[in-house]
Parts: structure tokens; C-alpha cells; sequence
């Protein structure tokens, strides 16, 4: 499928120059959309094995979950850094201090990055193309709406209690879903619908930012020697959480209503 190959040969192009970027320095932004790459292509290819079960995505990026997840522990103190300075209520000292052992914790996680990326035989990301696969467009489309509302269904379940857990599997839900579409960019007659992801991102920044301050709370709690400064800093993250998570219930049942009144109009 021409469209979806376009979108597939794009995003490769994309992670491949942000990882050379990240090859020459931990920057924030190459960093960042390193990693938002590296999602997007696990969510196409999520969607491809759904369709054909013999391409298996998770063994077709294994050779690459070590960059990610060495990039990953970077892109966290990245985070931290960004959160701590724009929280008001912390002591200048208190900042800084906690800012510098973050920097260090990045430059030793670069290090690790630096020796794994040396011996590993993939110095750049490959993936098979779409036509490859031997799936075809007719089976391509015909399992879009499908594989789309079996994730919905997950994201939208409810009935149980919402543990930090949980909310994280709906967050990744979430954005797989909205990937999924991203991936259609390029196809005919392929039109997003701007209310829904309005909405969509809405959840995305509300789950994003609770989830900033969890990375945020456990690399304070792993730092050594940041005992006095921390104390502060968790009473505020702490307070906010309870804020983005209430937020975020509140729109993901806007979201639900949204899709029922969808459905509801489809049916008469």
C-alpha cells in the first residue's frame, strides 16, 4: 500500500537522523523525537501484525529496544530537569542541586548509551517495507476499523479501579490509537476527525504531564544525597498528580460520550 509505505519510509528517514544527532550529543529535542519515532514505528507495526500475526513486532524491533531504552533513562532526567525548574515553591538551591545531580545522571546514562551503541551491529533502524509484509491494501483497510476499535474498546473500559498501573496502559493505548491514524496521513480519502483528536490530545497532555511527575518522583527517590531537597518537591508533584489524574477522568469520559453520540449518529 503506496500511502501507508510513504508514511513507513518517512518515519525511518525521521528516527534515523535524530539518532545521529543523539549519536553526536544527549540533546533534549533529537532526544525527545527519537523516542516519539521510535513509538509511532511501533505502532504501525503493531497494526501490521495484527493484521498478519507472521510479522511479529516485537521481534522485528528487539535488535532496537536497547537504544530506546538506554535513550529512554536520558529522555527521564530530561523530564525531571524541565519539571523541577518550572515549579514554583522550590528553593533556588533546592533546584540546582537537584538539576546537577540529574546532569550527571544523563551524562552517565549517555556513557551506557555510548558503549552499547559501539557494540551493537545495527548502528541505524531497519524495517521491512509494506509490500514485504504480503499484506494487502484491501486487507489493509478492511482491518483499519477493526484493530481501531478493539483499541478504543481498551481505552475507553472502565468498572475497575484506576491504578497508577492502569492509567499508564491507557496512555500507551491512547497513543497507539492516534498513531494508528497518523499512519493514514498520506492515503486517499483518509480524513481525520478534528473533534476527536482535539480531544485525544487533550487526554494525551493531561496523562503526559501525571506521567512526568511519576518519572519525576521515582528519580528523585533513586538519587543519592538529594534527601533535603526532595521533601518539597514530592508535596507538589504529589498534589498536582491527584489534579491531572481528576482532569483526565473528566475527559476520558467526555471522550466516551463523544463516541457513543458517534455511533449513535451512524446507526440512524
Amino acid at each position: 500500500m503506496n500511502c501507508l509505505e510513504k508514511y513507513r519510509g518517512k518515519l525511518i528517514r525521521d528516527i534515523n537522523r535524530e539518532l545521529r544527532l543523539v549519536y553526536a550529543e544527549p540533546e533534549e529535542e533529537a532526544v525527545h523525537d527519537f523516542r516519539v519515532g521510535m513509538k509511532r514505528l511501533r505502532a504501525l507495526f503493531y497494526f501490521l501484525n495484527c493484521i498478519e500475526p507472521g510479522v511479529d513486532s516485537k521481534k522485528l524491533l528487539k535488535p532496537y529496544r536497547v537504544f530506546y531504552q538506554s535513550i529512554g533513562n536520558i529522555r527521564d532526567a530530561h523530564i525531571a530537569i524541565k519539571l523541577i525548574q518550572g515549579l514554583e515553591g522550590i528553593e533556588t538551591s533546592s533546584s540546582r542541586a537537584i538539576s546537577r545531580s540529574l546532569q550527571s545522571k544523563i551524562k552517565q546514562d549517555y556513557r551506557l548509551f555510548e558503549n552499547i551503541s559501539r557494540s551493537c551491529a545495527q548502528a541505524s533502524v531497519r524495517m521491512p517495507t509494506i509490500k514485504s509484509t504480503g499484506i494487502s491494501e484491501r486487507s489493509i483497510l478492511s482491518h483499519k476499523p477493526v484493530v481501531l476499535s478493539r483499541l478504543l474498546e481498551q481505552i475507553l473500559q472502565s468498572g475497575e479501579i484506576m491504578t497508577a498501573k492502569r492509567w499508564h496502559q491507557k496512555r500507551i493505548l491512547l497513543k497507539r490509537y492516534h498513531h494508528i491514524l497518523d499512519a493514514f496521513q498520506f492515503c486517499p480519502g483518509h480524513i481525520q476527525d478534528e473533534s476527536e483528536i482535539k480531544q485525544i490530545r487533550i487526554l494525551e497532555q493531561l496523562l503526559g504531564d501525571w506521567h512526568d511527575r511519576v518519572i519525576t518522583a521515582e528519580l528523585l527517590q533513586s538519587r543519592p544525597g538529594l534527601d533535603k531537597h526532595v521533601a518539597k518537591v514530592a508535596t507538589i508533584i504529589n498534589s498536582q498528580d491527584r489534579l491531572l489524574l481528576g482532569s483526565a477522568k473528566i475527559y476520558l469520559r467526555k471522550f466516551e460520550l463523544w463516541h457513543r453520540k458517534q455511533q449513535g449518529g451512524e446507526a440512524s
